[in-house]
């Protein structure tokens, strides 16, 4: 067979095929437009023939009239408009085949549920929606009844959904939160660093009197800090104790005389292992205080 015999058989195979995609097209459109002047709904069937035209596009070329005016189809939308319907409400139901299955429609046409509550069954969890779908019903199912289950499946997912939201907008705000706290902890640290590295540099410029000098400062505010504690905490302490002592008659004296044994104790421990002296000998101006004669 020669290429030009190849060829020509190709083209009468896909005209052969338009024209068979034209026909079923064709069909539907009728099938459509003869349903709709008894029914408002299309029926699984119908739905069916008219999925497969939307898939395979079997509508393109088709003419016929639309609102009155020969017109060749080429949109899914002029398609249907030309079968009596608009795209939106085709697709609707074809999405609710598709969600629902062909046993689950066939029962919501029966049983002549509307739009608004296939819209409300498309819109819950999939575990929500399948405990309706899946539901076994009987000719003497109540419509009344299964719009009721889908209204509190409906109230209890919002609810839930408004929980989660809740949920997650809390979280947002400790996330946030804690961010900042992050930010200022690290912006804390960096400054921290940089005061660290400005002391370093210092001290490594510094003679050795004046790093005894530092030293001997960052002492001096430790020593004051635990003075005033002694001076101011421990003392208020002790006065509170003694009301009470006062107020109950329960002696607090031995509890006392050890809680300063404990800090004497401390003190020996430091003066020990520093062979430090009882008080202070000598002058006790440091040389590093003292001027230098230039006499």
């Amino acid at each position: 067979m020669d290429e030009l015999t190849q060829n020509q058989n190709a083209v009468a195979l896909a005209a052969k095929a338009m024209t068979q995609d034209l026909a079923e097209a064709h069909e539907a459109m009728g099938m459509v437009r003869a349903f709709g002047f008894v029914n408002k709904l299309l029926t699984v069937g119908t739905l069916k023939v008219m999925r497969e035209v939307k898939e395979a596009k079997k509508y393109k070329g088709l003419v016929t009239y639309i609102d009155g005016e020969l017109t060749t189809v080429g949109s899914w939308e002029e398609f249907c408009k030309a079968c009596g319907l608009t795209r939106q409400k085709v697709d609707e139901d074809l999405q609710n085949l598709s969600k629902f299955g062909e046993e689950f429609l066939e029962t919501s046409q029966r049983l002549g549920l509307g739009y608004r509550e296939m819209r409300k069954l498309r819109q819950l969890p999939e575990e929500a929606r399948a405990e309706i779908v899946e539901a076994d019903y009987s000719e003497a199912t109540d419509k009344e009844e299964l719009i009721e289950k889908i209204e509190d499946l409906t109230a209890k997912f919002a609810h839930e959904k408004k929980v989660l939201e809740g949920q997650l907008k809390q979280s947002h705000a400790n996330y946030k939160a804690q961010a900042k706290v992050l930010a200022n902890k690290n912006d804390r640290i960096n400054h921290l660093d940089l005061e660290l590295a400005k002391k370093q540099r210092l001290i490594e410029t510094q003679t050795p009197d004046q790093k005894g000098a530092l030293l001997r400062q960052e002492t001096s505010a430790i020593s004051y800090s635990a003075e005033a504690v002694l001076r101011g905490q421990l003392v208020s302490a002790f006065e509170t104790l003694a009301a009470h002592t006062e107020e109950s008659g329960i002696d607090h004296t031995q509890f006392m005389s050890g809680v300063l044994a404990e800090i004497d104790l401390a003190v020996s421990e430091l003066r020990g292992h520093f062979n430090l002296n009882d008080t202070p000998t000598g002058d006790l101006i440091p040389d590093w205080l003292k001027e230098t004669d230039t006499e």
